[in-house]
């Protein structure tokens, strides 16, 4: 144990280049240091990475791995040696060896945004609503909750820097937080510079021919909103696509392929299964027999230059919403969540998805398309400008306001944030119940909006047989208070619309209910509807869609509504899903071999799918025969059957073109 000298202390970092969240340690505010401590002592001592560590005052389950991706790598304390296992960093190591928790808050202050700042504003004491203010309004950041300051101020105190006094809740900085602060360097919010653009001599744009030729040969293809998996960070992408392809190129055995995968990023087979399936939608790579990989010459193009600029049409080709962001950034600053409604709302985004756009953003920034503008928002780059100039008609960005059959895109991002707001406007009741009617129908209802005093707010009614039809009638609540009181629902009248209508079922829609008005509910058989279940059963139709008459099994509950009843229906749709695509993959991968031909039996596809990991359990003979009969109809047609074997007609695109057809044809 010694102590550190001051001229040792980290530099401080861009603010730019700084995280923005401390480090989150399982355990109590008490311990956070010493756990720090023990997990920081666990990667050193190379301890098991899928166990979960032992530390004080916490009930975490948490690996240890599990830790270090999410919080010890966030911070830098810990990184990836050259065999693939977490290793400490030298400022990790330098503060177990010394003990001295001065350099650990030195650490912080010189990574963490707005964390030396807070003792530069303690001269007066102040609250932690006034230093989120202070963080929020003059340095933006874009926080929505205090306890991003709490968690701040939590480490602080642990260090001795502040302290807290209970009955004034004031926070101030400590006789050692003013000698601290001396040794370390707050930055002044006018010194902090957003979108500083290094583009701006630039007067042209080339990308390379190969990868636009590849672009248009291909433009027909089915775009997706999901990037899908690949390991490391999306502004590590790059990198680890150059690393995946160099391996490929150097052993294409799948087995060798999982051996790196396992050692340079520390992912399972199925992990690097996906990487692979992302890279092979690229075009980069290509599945050979059932236990290799080649590179494709659009991948070898790419590993001479290795330039995200060449990936650009490539992602274009492949995922919703690419290069249109620098659309809706030409002429106005958007921030991710913002963009990620325009996502929705006219790009064919089944849900506001920020997760997705932030992947999206990290790569057009890579490519210098993008820059922050503030710390939330973005803008065009000098980059982006030209690449919209010279190749916005070659990659075809523009705006799509409807769907592919003309109708009106539906917005599930508005239909609940209209819910939110109406179900809080006591004043105007009708408005929440005709919200209530547009939800419903969304889902696949015919509903109706009846509304005025003594009738029912909304009758819902399913079009089918009478043997699996149903009929609900609904009353929307809305309130001004959080919950909907039991006081507020007149349980005989809800009885009396039920008999009147002839309904199966009772429903309540609302904000949130009490405990009290759920037991009535209970009792009553009435099942009630809070906003944020219904945007979650709304998420589930648009992912997973089902049958209107298996929505029966949620109506029919009595209390608060559980969507986990639609779990085996939900897994079985997801199965079935799995399964054609399975079946269609594994004909296609075996066209080029020349024993089979390309032909499998029933059984051939039963032995090589049962062991798929994407699927939910081991299919049946069954299943598979009735998957092949739907595969192999003269409506889709892509697989076809000679004698006892099966083999493939067509590709996956072809088959998601007619399931398109046919979906347009029925809307």
């Amino acid at each position: 144990m010694y102590t550190i000298p001051v001229s040792e202390y980290p530099q401080t970092k861009d603010w730019s280049d700084k995280v923005h969240s401390t480090p989150s340690i399982p355990g109590g505010k008490n311990v956070i240091v010493s756990n720090l401590k023990a997990l920081l002592l666990a990667v050193q001592n190379d301890e098991p990475l899928d166990q979960v560590p032992q530390l004080e005052e916490s009930n975490s389950k948490s690996t240890l791995n599990h830790l270090c991706v999410h919080q010890l790598s966030a911070m830098s304390f810990v990184e990836r040696s050259s065999n693939g296992k977490w290793a400490l960093t030298k400022e990790a190591k330098l503060w177990i060896d010394s003990e001295d928790n001065l350099y650990l808050a030195a650490y912080f202050c010189a990574n963490v945004k707005f964390f030396a700042e807070i003792l530069f504003y303690l001269d007066s004491p102040k609250t932690s609503r006034e230093l989120f203010n202070i963080a929020v309004n003059e340095y933006d950041m874009a926080w929505k909750i205090i306890t991003t300051i709490n968690n701040r101020l939590v480490w602080l105190r642990q260090f001795g820097l502040i302290e807290f006094q209970e009955f004034s809740l004031l926070y101030s900085i400590t006789d050692k937080g003013k000698e601290f602060l001396k040794t370390v360097n707050p930055i002044m919010p006018e010194s902090i510079t957003h979108g500083e653009d290094d583009t701006l001599s630039e007067i042209e744009l080339l990308l390379d021919d190969s990868f636009i030729t590849y672009y248009q040969e291909n433009r027909n293809s089915v775009r997706k909103a999901g990037f899908g998996y690949f390991p490391g960070k999306t502004n590590e992408f790059v990198s680890s696509l150059f690393d995946f392809l160099t391996q490929i190129n150097d052993d294409n055995k799948i087995e060798s392929i999982n051996n790196f995968a396992l050692e340079k990023y520390n992912i399972k087979d199925s992990s690097a299964r996906s990487a692979l399936n992302t890279i092979s939608a690229m075009g980069l790579i290509e599945r050979r027999t059932n236990t290799s990989y080649a590179v494709t010459d659009l991948g070898y193009s790419w590993l001479e230059n290795k330039d995200i600029l060449s990936l650009l049409p490539l992602f274009q080709l492949r995922y919703l919403f690419f290069l249109e962001i620098l659309l809706e950034l030409k002429d106005s600053t958007l921030s991710a969540k913002e963009l990620a409604t325009l996502a929705k709302v006219s790009y064919g985004f089944d849900k506001e998805n920020v997760f997705e756009i932030n992947n999206r953003i990290a790569i057009l920034k890579q490519a210098k398309l993008v820059m922050n503008l503030s710390a939330e928002k973005f803008t065009l780059t000098n980059r982006g400008k030209l690449l919209l100039e010279h190749y916005g008609n070659t990659f075809g960005i523009e705006k799509l306001e409807t769907t592919t059959n003309g109708t009106a895109v539906v917005d599930n991002v508005d239909i609940v944030s209209e819910l939110r707001m109406a179900s809080k406007d006591s004043y105007n009741p009708d408005k929440f119940e005709k919200v209530v009617r547009d939800f419903f129908a969304l889902i696949g209802f015919d509903a109706e909006w009846l509304g005025g005093a003594g009738k029912t707010d909304v009758l819902l009614k399913t079009i089918g047989s009478p043997l699996d039809s149903f009929v609900v009638t609904v009353d929307a609540k809305a309130t001004s208070s959080s919950t909907v009181t039991d006081g507020l629902v007149d349980f005989d009248t809800l009885k009396e619309h039920q008999k009147k209508h002839g309904s199966n079922y009772i429903a309540v829609v609302g904000r949130d209910f009490n405990e009290r008005l759920i037991k009535r509910a209970t009792e009553h058989h009435v099942v009630l509807f809070d906003v944020d279940t219904l945007e979650a059963f709304l998420n589930i139709h648009q992912r997973t869609p089902q049958k209107i008459a298996t929505y029966r099994k949620v109506f029919e509950q009595s209390g608060k509504a559980d969507l986990s009843v639609l779990d085996a229906d939900i897994k079985k749709t997801e199965k079935n899903g799995t399964l054609l695509i399975g079946i269609m993959q594994r004909l296609i991968d075996e066209c080029e071999d020349p024993i089979t031909k390309g032909q499998l039996s029933v059984r051939d596809l039963y032995m090589s799918l049962r062991s798929n990991p994407d699927l939910s359990s081991v299919p049946t003979i069954d299943e598979i025969e009735t998957a092949l009969s739907f595969l192999s109809s003269p409506i889709i047609g892509c697989v076809a059957k000679e004698k006892d074997f099966y083999y493939a007609t067509g590709s996956l695109n072809d088959m998601a073109k007619t399931l398109n057809f046919l979906k347009e044809k029925c809307c």
